[in-house]
């Protein structure tokens, strides 16, 4: 489904639109997070709240009448990039992959059944503002209500590159590195989940299940 094209009274407003990412994720597993230091206008009225919409891959022009449910809006896969507008900045943000099988860490940080894993996670600023970036705005849900934060941490005999803790991103470039977790040996994510401070509610990537 697609979009229309944003006309100058929307542009104030807040919008989250998925474009799906063409390219296969490389097998060897780079990711990233950021947390952005974008102001909330603190207006309480729902025409402003952001919104999630995905796009699908399309050279015809977006059509007015093809608007995607609710229910399709929340509906990501990883791989697929996210846009988030705001007044105050914009940003894109990629969940690409997902691993916890063979990943070397310090051992002595897991506690018994647990082990490493890390995403691969890409962010841009499409804005004018710079933003700080920070893997704790992601982390993994699992079936049953039960989350796992990220790690935070960037040493030991982890993946490289992994994402850095406190890194501010300027207009136009992208950053993109592992960000770690300490998960349960048996089971797998449901849904990885962004929770950027401009949105009211998550974004959220399916993982598949194996």
């Amino acid at each position: 489904m697609t979009q229309p094209p944003p006309t100058p009274q929307s542009t104030s407003r807040k919008k989250v639109t998925a474009l799906v990412a063409g390219a296969a994720v490389a097998a060897f597993a780079i990711g990233g997070g950021v947390a952005l230091l974008l102001n909330d206008d603190g207006d309480s009225d729902s025409d402003n709240k952001p919104a999630v919409t995905k796009a699908t891959e399309t050279s015809s022009p977006p059509s007015p009448s093809s608007s995607p449910s609710p229910e399709e809006e929340q509906e990501f896969k990883l791989g697929d990039t996210v846009d988030i507008d705001e007044d105050h900045g914009s940003l894109s943000a990629a969940a690409l992959a997902y691993r916890d099988e063979g990943i070397k860490g310090i051992p002595e940080m897991l506690s018994p059944g647990e082990k490493w894993a890390v995403l691969d996670v890409k962010v841009c600023n499409t804005g004018g503002d710079p933003i700080q970036a920070s893997p704790f705005p992601w982390s993994l849900a699992y079936e049953g209500g039960v989350r796992v934060e990220s790690a935070g941490m960037n040493a030991g005999d982890l993946p490289k590159p992994l994402y850095p803790m406190d890194a501010k991103v300027a207009a136009g470039d992208c950053v993109r590195g592992n960000i770690v977790f300490q998960v349960p040996e048996e089971g797998r994510p449901e849904r990885v989940l962004y929770s950027p401070s401009v949105l009211d509610e998550p974004v959220e990537w399916q993982v598949p299940k194996g």
